[in-house]
């Protein structure tokens, strides 16, 4: 059976009528003087940047924060090694692999910070007196990941010996448009933060 045509409410077409005779005797003008939902359109335009850059500001001060962590954290478990108290805890036979396992364990000890410590990669390098100090980057800037061995050296410092403690950490980046200082690391998107202290041990023995 063939459906029949609905038909539009009674004077809903004398309406649609009059509207159209409106329209076109003010002119399509009428609308450009309108400006009702003028704010809303221009809360929308505005808010998306904004949110952007507020976002990418919180990020950056969360980031010097997280630096800042890192350093003192660094900074205070090296003095362990500057006086000997770490070389002389370690049992006979340590491996390198195992002393800086431990080193990493004290560096996280009864510390809160804002990125897994876990995640954070040592090097402790000891130098002879005749070499001077070069460090590289934690980035190798040809991949944008991490260089190749990082995170994996313990050189065992003896008493009076140049040591260098190299350490980074990746904290993801949100914002990494309005932020420049980011590196494809291989968990994702990444800001690299890191420190190094220098020092020359104590003649402890």
């Amino acid at each position: 059976m063939e459906t029949l045509p609905t038909l539009p409410p009674p004077g809903t077409i004398a309406r649609r009528g009059r509207l159209l005779r409106a329209v076109l005797r003010r002119g399509p003008g009428c609308f450009r003087r309108d400006e009702g939902g003028v704010a809303a359109v221009e809360f929308a335009l505005i808010s998306i940047p904004f949110l952007a850059l507020v976002g990418a500001i919180l990020e950056t001060a969360l980031g010097f924060f997280a630096s800042q962590n890192l350093e003192i954290a660094v900074s205070n478990t090296a003095r362990q090694i500057y006086t000997g108290q770490f070389q002389g805890g370690l049992a006979a036979g340590t491996s390198a692999e195992q002393a800086l396992a431990k080193f990493k364990i004290l560096l996280c000890k009864d510390r809160v910070t804002v990125f897994p410590c876990s995640d954070v990669k040592v090097d402790v390098l000891a130098l002879p007196d005749n070499r001077g100090i070069a460090i590289t980057g934690p980035i190798d800037p040809a991949t944008g990941d991490w260089r190749a061995g990082f995170g994996s050296r313990y050189q065992a410092p003896e008493d009076n010996q140049i040591v260098v403690v190299q350490a980074a950490v990746a904290i993801p980046a949100f914002f990494s448009l309005l932020n420049p200082s980011t590196y494809k690391a291989s968990q994702g998107r990444s800001r690299i933060i890191q420190t190094a202290v220098a020092f020359r041990t104590e003649p402890y023995k």
